[in-house]
């Protein structure tokens, strides 16, 4: 749930131990007026110094417990649901034309009638198209290497920037919940631009974190897809914010989460335990399935991957976990020519194609500048 500057890569560790300091750094700010008032008076009032000192630091800790678990909850909630694209993707610029591809811009509807933004790319001589849900925090640009590896081999692609990022209207961030209107507004503007084809292309639903989620999520209200991709999904909206309470905050399991979701659900206005990967999983088609994490993703353990996995209906899945150099979502940066291969692979066997690129055919490695810096 935060971001690191782009100046060079750094690992995921080092920017979550800057994300984990700014407790540290505000419960110092809370002390110094108490360290100030406090101090000030112990030395102008002598004889009762002990007791101006116990009372100065009794009054500190009901501040830090009013800062950690009264209003530390609510501004974390608010922060959360009014939150955007980060400036470092805001500066962004590529677009497929960087890799020679032609797109078009295009403005729809999501199903709840906000209007998003987003680059559309039709498809060759695959008759797909790859539906790409960036992350939190992100917009479109995240998902364009892997557009680019798609659209190289045949298939066409959809990338747009979610509510509240990039350029598409403001609306809350739910972790998911209302997200996932997005998502049925696309497959939506997609069949409606094809309503008059004899033959509808084919839709592959593909989302990062949050937008797994999403991805999800929409999956499970819609009949209109042939595949799903999911990078990096996390188990339950309650369990990430626990996870990342003392994750990124260092803030205890309790009862900071709960005061959280407490306020989270109250801003939102929907019943966060209705977020929930593997109660949606079970709702969707039995498409095929790729679900790709790694093990050095700090912020999601792959053990929730494998679950999903497991929990599957699907007659062709894949699970594809890389190792401990690949942190949340990095997958495409660290690896993009084992990535393309992944994506394309599992595109050519779930929609009936072949199961490999023509020959002659390089895989995409080119990897784009939102990728030169972690999650």
């Amino acid at each position: 749930m935060a971001a690191c500057p782009p100046e060079r890569p750094r690992e995921e560790g080092v920017c979550l131990k800057g994300s984990s300091m700014v407790t540290l750094v505000l419960l110092g700010i809370l002390f110094l007026p108490f360290l100030l008032v406090g101090g000030g008076m112990a030395l102008f009032w002598k004889r009762k110094r002990r007791a101006v000192l116990r009372w100065s630091g009794i009054s500190y800790l009901i501040a830090v417990c009013l800062l950690l678990f009264v209003v530390g909850p609510y501004l974390a909630a608010w922060a959360l649901t009014h939150a955007g694209t980060r400036g470092p993707d805001r500066a962004l610029k590529e677009t497929a034309a960087d890799y020679g591809v032609a797109f078009e811009d295009v403005v729809f509807e999501a199903r709840d009638s906000l209007r998003l933004s987003g680059w559309f790319i039709p498809p060759g001589r695959k008759n797909a198209i790859l539906l790409c849900t960036h992350g939190l925090f992100r917009n479109r640009v995240e998902l364009l290497s892997r557009a680019m590896a798609a659209s190289r081999a045949g298939y066409g692609a959809l990338l747009y920037d979610s509510r509240s990022h990039g350029a598409s209207d403001k609306g809350q961030i739910s972790l998911g919940y209302y997200e996932r209107n997005d998502v049925l507004g696309a497959i939506e503007y997609i069949r409606r631009r094809y309503q008059h084809e004899p033959e509808q292309p084919k839709i592959v639903l593909m989302g990062i974190s949050m937008g797994a989620i999403a991805t999800l999520e929409a999956a499970a209200e819609s009949k209109n897809y042939s595949a799903v991709i999911l990078d990096s999904p996390f188990s339950s909206l309650r369990d990430t914010v626990v996870d990342h309470s003392w994750l990124l905050l260092k803030m205890p399991r309790y009862p900071f989460p709960s005061l959280f979701l407490f306020w989270f659900q109250r801003i939102t206005g929907f019943d966060a335990d209705r977020v929930n990967s593997h109660q949606a999983l079970q709702r969707i088609q039995p498409v095929p399935l790729l679900i790709i994490a790694s093990k050095g993703d700090a912020r999601i353990s792959p053990s929730v991957a494998s679950s999903l996995y497991q929990e599957s209906h699907a007659q062709i899945r894949k699970l594809k976990v890389f190792g401990k150099d690949v942190t949340h979502g990095s997958a495409a940066r660290r690896h993009p020519d084992a990535y393309a291969a992944l994506l394309i692979g599992f595109l050519d066997t779930a929609l009936g194609g072949k199961a490999a690129a023509e020959e002659g055919e390089p895989a995409f490695t080119k990897s784009t500048a939102s990728e030169d810096y972690p999650r």
